[in-house]
């Protein structure tokens, strides 16, 4: 099961997420989405019975523009780790891995090198390009 949640950003903008825990916080690995471009942020559902036997927990979130995410036009790259940071912490989850697939892929490896306290490792499926981060773009 996945519950979507619509977190009210400090600017005034919301961004969808979701979380196959139904409870809240657990003590399962939390493995954070990035979806691809022509798609939306809902986690991998084919993945959720192999993922219920090893213990993960899928969370996720639209980026701004897709589906239930205000759009922000001028968002940068790196603006993908403000964002992760933000559906973990309002999901209670300290630590993280990262899973990006296509374009996701981008996110995933931003948010690996710009939170390094809190992602605990990436998986990159199917990514053409690996962009340099922009820093001064973090949590815009």
């Amino acid at each position: 099961m996945v519950t979507e949640t619509d977190l009210e950003l400090g600017d005034g903008r919301t961004l969808r997420a979701y979380d196959t825990c139904a409870g809240g916080a657990d003590d399962r690995l939390a493995v954070l989405w990035h979806h691809g471009s022509l798609i939306v942020g809902a986690p991998p559902e084919p993945l959720f019975p192999a993922a219920e036997e090893l213990g993960i927990r899928w969370v996720s979130y639209e980026r701004p523009g897709y589906g239930g995410s205000t759009p922000r036009p001028d968002r940068g790259m790196a603006s993908a780790a403000g964002y992760a940071s933000a559906v973990a912490d309002a999901l209670g989850i300290d630590r993280f891995a990262v899973v990006g697939y296509s374009h996701g892929g981008s996110h995933a490896v931003v948010c690996a090198a710009l939170l390094p306290e809190r992602v605990l490792g990436a998986v990159i499926v199917r990514e053409e390009r690996v962009p340099e981060p922009e820093p001064e773009k973090v949590g815009a």
